[in-house]
């Protein structure tokens, strides 16, 4: 296997159900993906930031007239309308920037009071990847790490009203003031043109909007100046991946891009070799539950004999992945002692596993058994490898990047193309392939 080929690309469709098995790992990974792009959280569209500070800015108009609403219940109404309103233009197409197909109803605009509640809208909205990244792009102050302590910055409101795009939603009103209205019990109607203008999370952002968003993700925030210079240099990495005509970076792989310091690069390819750990593992203990699908009775494997060959296979290849992160001499202590447990190899490799999933698969009287969230068959879905912000499913439109480095490089390069009208066609032209007719 050559260097390049760092992992597995993620499927092409997005699920709306994710399960978990972590490992114990997830601050491992959360540090990792912050090393390779600081302070971007989920965000790998424009319209992501948009909706989710226009939220923190309504819900404070709305609080300030007496009305109790909390950040999350007002940025999960606000998209639950948008993502209607984009599908109530767009035929109720598949997108990976809208969520709810399924769920959301299909004719009426709902009351805030229907919209708010904490059914109306999927489990996991976008806001619960993306919102983090508001204080490191100067949108919102954090009083705390929850989403419910922000407030809106002074650039908050430039920022909206460049990308709504439009000066007045009805009588007058700007998007916030119509929101607002509508929050506290006004009309909200699907028909008015300029709030489908103002909110469909799938139009491109205008030029100043943009501008404005590009200044942001190069100025940082909040972000401490090391972590500034990660970004900028990241963001300038992925502008040269999009402008190469080539569709893979040819790179010194222990030098790294020009674009990318010593230190950053190491980070970079370190969690590379990390997530490669990590799948592997996956890969093993999924292997343990493709067998115990096939067995009756007393549904377990010992593990004090001899292992099932597709299982010692799996850990062969898990020990040579440990090998080669523990080989690149990486600081993160978490993450080397993961690798030494699986460069044992064998059972013991085995029963460590175990021990860190107890959720899916547990150990217990020496046996792999199931646990609580054991369904009896090998996993359909993508799973939730240890950071909540992550999305699957994105990798295809970023090919430029070598595979299985952070998803937050693979979500840079898109926010990119997005600022430069690239992603929607990109998208489009996808699903037009997908349905077999000519983009």
């Amino acid at each position: 296997m050559t260097e390049r080929l760092w992992g597995l690309l993620g499927p092409e469709k997005l699920a709306t159900t994710r399960r978990t098995r972590t490992l114990d790992m997830s601050r491992a990974v959360r540090r990792f993906n912050e090393r390779a792009v600081p302070g971007t959280g989920g965000l790998w569209f424009g319209r992501q930031a948009y909706l989710t500070a226009l939220s923190v800015v309504v819900a404070e108009r709305v609080t300030a007239r007496g009305l109790r609403c909390s950040n999350i219940e007002m940025a999960n109404a606000i998209e639950a309308i948008a993502c209607m309103i984009a599908f109530d233009c767009h035929g109720r197409v598949t997108d990976p920037r809208l969520r709810g197909r399924n769920k959301l109803p299909a004719d009426g605009a709902p009351t805030f009071a229907v919209a708010r509640q904490r059914g109306f809208h999927v489990a996991q909205p976008m806001r619960m990847s993306t919102a983090q990244a508001l204080p490191f792009l100067g949108l919102a102050h954090a009083a705390g790490s929850r989403f419910n302590t922000f407030s809106s910055t002074d650039a908050a409101m430039p920022f909206i009203e460049a990308c709504a795009d439009t000066e007045k939603v009805g009588k007058h009103r700007s998007v916030v003031d119509y929101l607002e209205n509508w929050a506290v019990n006004g009309p909200l109607s699907f028909n008015n043109a300029e709030l489908r203008t103002a909110l469909d999370p799938t139009r491109p952002l205008p030029a100043s909007a943009c501008k404005l968003l590009r200044y942001a993700v190069e100025e940082g925030g909040a972000l401490d100046p090391a972590d500034r210079n990660r970004r900028q240099n990241a963001w300038r990495w992925v502008a040269r991946l999009q402008a190469s005509t080539t569709v893979a970076d040819h790179i010194d792989h222990h030098a790294g891009p020009p674009e990318l310091d010593a230190d950053h690069w190491h980070d970079v390819r370190a969690g590379a070799y990390l997530f490669r750990v990590r799948d592997a593992a996956n890969a093993v203990l999924d292997s343990v539950e493709g067998i115990l699908a096939t067995r009756q009775g007393k549904v377990r494997l010992p593990l004090d004999g001899s292992l099932p060959t597709v299982v010692t296979s799996q850990l062969t290849q898990l020990a040579d992945h440990a090998r080669a992160f523990l080989a690149l001499g990486h600081h993160d202590d978490e993450a080397n002692r993961f690798s030494r447990e699986c460069e044992a190899g064998g059972a013991d490799t085995l029963r460590a596993l175990l021990r860190r999933d107890d959720h899916v698969l547990r150990l217990l009287d020496d046996c792999a058994q199931p646990g609580p969230a054991y369904t009896g068959q090998p996993p359909a879905l993508p799973q939730d490898n240890g950071d909540p912000q992550e999305e699957t499913g994105l990798d295809a439109y970023a090919p430029s990047l070598p595979a299985g480095r952070s998803y937050r490089l693979r979500n840079l390069y898109l926010l990119h193309m997005d600022l430069h009208g690239l992603l929607g066609p990109k998208i489009d032209a996808a699903r037009a392939a997908a349905a077999g007719v000519s983009a």
